[in-house]
């Protein structure tokens, strides 16, 4: 009886360890596959490869870049957008991925100044968006490792560690501080592009509201609220207003 528990436990752990591998090679293989359509110049045929690749669990910033640039040479510069700004949270300070954006914003149509900020809140909003969250956590883990060990080695050691332990300290909790604000921001912050060629932004969540403005495709918004199928939005330079939900797509 034990033996043939013992059997199944193996099987069990064979395929707990082979079938994740296995997808990961089919999902690579399939990523290369959808690169070498675009290399041959068939977009359209690598954007629903990219698509169906998302579909599957396939999420990464390459994979969103790839059919960001997809979109782009399909003249689609709103999906372009909206692709390239998924892809940024993966690959932020990316510098073809910070070109390629600017590119596509600018065959868009609104041109929309934002509001002045202090050089104190541009400098922290430039430090927070240096790196991707995920690799703010592992530095910020790295350091705390290392402070950890220092403040064990000085317990054991004759050798006094004090200032590296408050060198390291002071890191570990300047990191921490900027991985909480991004945690916070990416956790209460939505944005959205506009997909549709041409929205009416109206005073309020209703079709017979007054129109207030007009955004067009690829045009980044901030979303602050749902009703029904309305969101109210919020651009760079402080307007406000509502759309419906079905003229743009959530990054």
């Amino acid at each position: 009886m034990n033996i043939k528990r013992n059997y199944w436990l193996i099987i069990i752990l064979i395929i707990c360890i082979f079938v994740p591998l296995v997808h990961s090679d089919s999902y690579q293989l399939y990523f290369e596959d959808a690169n070498r359509a675009y290399l041959e110049g068939k977009y359209d045929v690598a954007a629903q490869k990219y698509q169906q690749l998302i579909e599957n669990g396939a999420i990464s910033g390459e994979v969103y870049f790839n059919l960001g640039n997809s979109y782009y040479k399909l003249n689609q510069f709103g999906l372009a957008i909206l692709y390239y700004e998924k892809a940024n949270r993966f690959l932020q300070g990316d510098e073809a991925l910070e070109k390629n954006l600017k590119l596509a914003r600018l065959r868009t149509i609104d041109e929309i100044d934002p509001i002045p900020q202090l050089f104190l809140k541009m400098w922290w909003d430039k430090l927070i968006n240096l790196f991707a969250l995920e690799i703010y956590a592992w530095i910020t883990l790295v350091v705390f490792i290392i402070t950890s060990v220092l403040i064990a080695l000085n317990l054991v050691s004759i050798v006094n560690l004090n200032k590296w332990i408050w060198t390291t300290g002071g890191i570990f909790v300047f990191l921490l501080i900027i991985f909480l604000n991004k945690v916070y921001i990416f956790e209460s912050s939505e944005f959205g592009i506009i997909l549709s060629p041409k929205v009416s932004i109206v005073s309020e969540p209703n079709i017979s509201g007054k129109e207030i403005f007009i955004l067009h495709e690829g045009t980044k918004v901030e979303i602050k609220r749902s009703l029904d199928n309305w969101y109210e939005i919020k651009i760079a330079d402080g307007k406000t207003g509502w759309l419906q939900t079905d003229t743009v797509e959530t990054i």
